[in-house]
């Protein structure tokens, strides 16, 4: 459970860490050269799902020692798990890129941010721990919850729930509006930003 839970974690917290720095880091490229930006974070989110897939050999290899490999049909519900994790990404990269680069500060408190949503999302425990309004504050209402949970839940060798496909491709949907809307209005701006 755990090393599910850190594998899935360490590339959504990644991509929303990097992303702090996409157009910051991107300065000296896209100033020489005519530059698509959303490229920037295709190539970060892109990066991102490569780690994964070299933290999963991790888990693999935690399942060999502890002989409980999920080999299930329910193993397949990692593809579109993955693939909207990472549809969420590239969003998240592009619009938490764009504040970021015009508030610099915002980079250290979305940093700081991370590390307490590691705590308080279900990652070192289980979310059955929970009951009542704790359940609905930290598992309903988390987003990063039900992104780590599309994910999870395929290793363990179940089929995530309802709920963390709903919520999952509704913040792609609601995301990715935003992000249009927000990138076609401030994407001129981006080289006098940095």
């Amino acid at each position: 459970f755990l090393a599910a839970g850190m594998v899935a974690w360490v590339m959504v917290s990644t991509i929303i860490s990097e992303s702090c720095g996409l157009f910051v880091h991107g300065t000296n490229l896209y100033r020489q050269m005519r530059l698509n930006y959303s490229t920037m974070a295709y190539a970060l989110v892109y990066r991102n799902l490569v780690v994964f897939v070299h933290n999963l050999s991790v888990f693999v290899l935690i399942c060999l020692v502890f002989g409980n490999a999920p080999l299930g049909p329910e193993i397949l519900y990692i593809f579109p798990g993955l693939a909207l994790v990472l549809l969420n990404g590239i969003w998240i990269a592009i619009t938490l890129g764009l504040f970021c680069l015009r508030f610099r500060d915002l980079q250290q408190l979305i940093n700081t941010l991370i590390q307490i949503a590691m705590f308080i999302t279900p990652i070192f425990w289980p979310p059955e721990s929970l009951q009542g309004t704790g359940r609905m504050v930290f598992i309903d209402l988390n987003p990063l919850f039900h992104l780590i949970e599309i994910v999870r839940a395929p290793l363990l060798g179940r089929a995530p729930s309802i709920d963390s496909w709903l919520t999952a491709a509704a913040m792609t949907g609601v995301g990715w509006a935003v992000t249009f809307v927000l990138f076609g209005r401030f994407r001129r701006r981006i080289a006098y930003w940095g």
